[in-house]
């Protein structure tokens, strides 16, 4: 199911769509097919197209200050930051893209928005990384939040199973509300999520990805843009995905 999660936002994503046309217009020898495939490629790699659907996933979740945050029994801080480098000494895990999920989480928690904080222990069983959780636990305990005040989920591949672990370990634990911390893309996808496993959450939006203005450059295609737009379509994906899990289930 884990595999199929991954694969299935690539079959359905730009590149899967210009591949496919491509072999189309290749089997059947016909040109309209590989006229569709370079639109969809030209459109997809426009930096405007790449903001008009970061804007669109964005635009549910505003930023927040964090004093404008209520007060919670605990700050949820979902993984997805870290990424492997290999070097001489072997893969460092380091900071990726979504990195502000945790300096959001330290924020609310030094701003006295809960006692607890609960980090998710993301991996994948293809990765030679340490769980996420664990070393942002260690990064928070050496920015001065308290060991006892940090709760660890077991081991989640993705959303889905971080929602069923920190369902299992706030019941544990007697907590009724939390904060979830998370990409202002994502949060929609999480909170749907969460609440399907009874969890009661009030979102907390960060790391914003869309961009602030364009200019004339905006109207020329690049990889970055390619790369970006797929990355958005696949949140929406995402999305799709889980909304019609949850209505077949009812």
């Amino acid at each position: 199911m884990l595999v199929f999660h991954k694969l299935l936002p690539l079959i359905v994503s730009p590149l899967g769509v210009v591949v496919s046309l491509i072999i189309v217009s290749v089997v059947s020898r016909r040109r309209g097919p590989a006229v569709m495939a370079l639109a969809v490629l030209w459109i997809c790699a426009l930096p405007v197209t790449e903001r008009l659907v970061w804007r669109g996933l964005e635009s549910d979740y505003p930023y927040q200050e964090v004093a404008a945050a209520p007060v919670t029994d605990a700050i949820i801080v979902l993984s997805g930051m870290l990424e492997g480098a290999e070097t001489d000494q072997g893969v460092l895990s380091q900071w990726g893209e979504g990195t502000d999920r945790y300096f959001a989480g330290v924020d609310l928690f030094q701003a006295k928005k809960a006692s607890l904080m609960i980090f998710t222990q993301g991996g994948l069983p293809w990765s030679d990384l340490p769980l996420e959780g664990g070393l942002l636990a260690r990064r928070a305990i050496a920015a001065g939040v308290p060991e006892a005040q940090i709760l660890l989920t077991g081991l989640v591949h993705n959303t889905e199973d971080e929602a069923r672990e920190v369902a299992a370990l706030m019941e544990l634990a007697g907590l009724q509300t939390a904060t979830l911390v998370t990409s202002s893309f994502h949060v929609p996808r999480a909170v749907m999520i969460f609440e399907q496993e009874g969890v009661d959450v009030t979102p907390y939006p960060t790391d914003f990805r869309a961009k602030a203005s364009l200019d004339w450059t905006s109207w020329v295609p690049s990889a970055a843009a390619f790369g970006e737009t797929s990355n958005g379509l696949r949140e929406y994906i995402g999305r799709a995905y889980y909304w019609a899990k949850y209505q077949l289930a009812d």
